[in-house]
């Protein structure tokens, strides 16, 4: 004869527990900034304003982060011209980007080293 409900706990004693929540997962360590790795560079722009070009260089950055990861941003000048440029790629780095850029209609040009 059933006289009432049987607690869960009778049969499952897991059931008065209290679970633990699952630890977070582990971060991965910081990684340190990603040091140039070749003498190429990639010319994004030269302007006659230096804000402008350092603007640009930041723009062209922010948008395109995976295909400058690895460089350095500069502003070079030339005479009375300022050069948007990230350097420090490989070859084959630079070409990449400048590929990548110039599908999205951004122009640049690859620069050998000296």
């Amino acid at each position: 004869m059933l006289l009432g409900r049987v607690h869960k706990s009778l049969f499952y004693p897991d059931a008065l527990t209290p679970r633990r929540a699952a630890p977070p997962p582990a971060r991965e360590p910081a990684r340190a900034a990603a040091r140039p790795s070749g003498r190429w560079a990639v010319q994004v722009g030269a302007f006659r304003d230096e804000k402008v070009a350092t603007d640009w260089l930041a723009e062209v950055n922010r948008r395109f982060r995976a295909q400058f990861a690895s460089a350095e941003r500069n502003v070079q000048t030339a005479g009375d011209w300022y050069r948007s440029r990230f350097t420090g790629l490989t070859e084959d780095t630079a070409k990449a980007a400048c590929d990548a850029l110039s599908e999205r209609r951004v122009t640049c040009m690859v620069i050998r080293p000296d």
